[in-house]
């Protein structure tokens, strides 16, 4: 994940959902305002929305307690929480094997795909090989070898590149946008980078002349889908998290926001 210019708002605390007024029953949550759709953004009027802002809300609720929105860059989310500046976190965060070293996830309420992105003049053919981790398909390093593929810094998409792409040149990003950018901009030739982001560019003006060169197969490296994460020694918050979300599955409120946002459903 994510996106244009980080706006981020020193030092307000913004309330997501209400619930109990003493400070023992509030909670911080850790969010970023860099716009990210489907999945959240802060609009003109300065209010959240999105899959995840709408779900946060959701879930405050139903764990009767006041979430405290603590705003920060999307890369400063893990530091924070490790820091024990805010209690969990909401970013479009994969699952997978090396942040579950530093961080427990929650039980996932979207599984997110990715795409490998690039101009519709090039025709070069993106095909897919057997991995050597045995992992199954991955896009052939031989294809994309010498190109520079744009990431998001500190991604699942970026520990690809590195793991999988080694002839190919990685170039970093703060923001998924910036990475965009610099795609229309012909700094790189390629950007690896989530599907549901990179719809809404290719059906832009913007994204006319660019395409989907090739949806990358699943993999452990790209996650097992997208949650919350806890601190590691946080059993109790995760706890109350993972409760939460039963219940929005059993409801059928997680469906019903998934289907609004994901997929344009009323």
């Amino acid at each position: 994940m994510h996106s244009f210019k980080s706006k981020i708002i020193a030092g307000v605390a913004l309330i997501l959902s209400a619930g109990f007024a003493h400070a023992e029953d509030t909670i911080r949550l850790g969010m970023t305002p860099e716009p990210y759709m489907p999945f959240t953004q802060v609009n003109a009027a300065g209010e959240w929305e999105g899959l995840e802002a709408d779900l946060s809300r959701a879930v405050c609720e139903k764990m009767k307690i006041k979430c405290d929105i603590k705003q920060m860059a999307w890369d400063g989310l893990i530091p924070s929480l490790n820091e024990k500046k805010v209690d969990f976190i909401i970013g479009a965060f994969s699952i997978t094997d090396d942040r579950r070293k530093v961080v427990d996830f929650s039980t996932p309420y979207y599984t997110e795909g990715t795409s490998f992105v690039g101009a519709k003049s090039d025709t070069t053919k993106i095909a897919t090989v057997d991995a050597p981790d045995g992992s199954g398909k991955i896009v052939d390093p031989s294809i994309v070898s010498g190109k520079i593929i744009g990431v998001q810094t500190s991604s699942v998409q970026a520990a690809y590149v590195a793991k999988y792409l080694k002839g190919a040149e990685a170039k970093s990003y703060d923001t998924a946008d910036n990475s965009v950018a610099d795609l229309v901009a012909g700094r790189v030739d390629y950007v690896l980078i989530p599907d549901l982001y990179i719809q809404t560019f290719l059906k832009s003006p913007a994204g006319a002349d660019y395409e989907v060169k090739l949806e990358v197969p699943k993999n452990t490296t790209l996650g097992e889908g997208v949650a919350y994460a806890i601190r590691k020694d946080d059993a109790n918050t995760l706890g109350k998290v993972n409760g939460a979300l039963a219940e929005l599955n059993k409801d059928g409120t997680t469906q019903k926001l998934v289907d609004k946002w994901i997929f344009g459903k009323k």
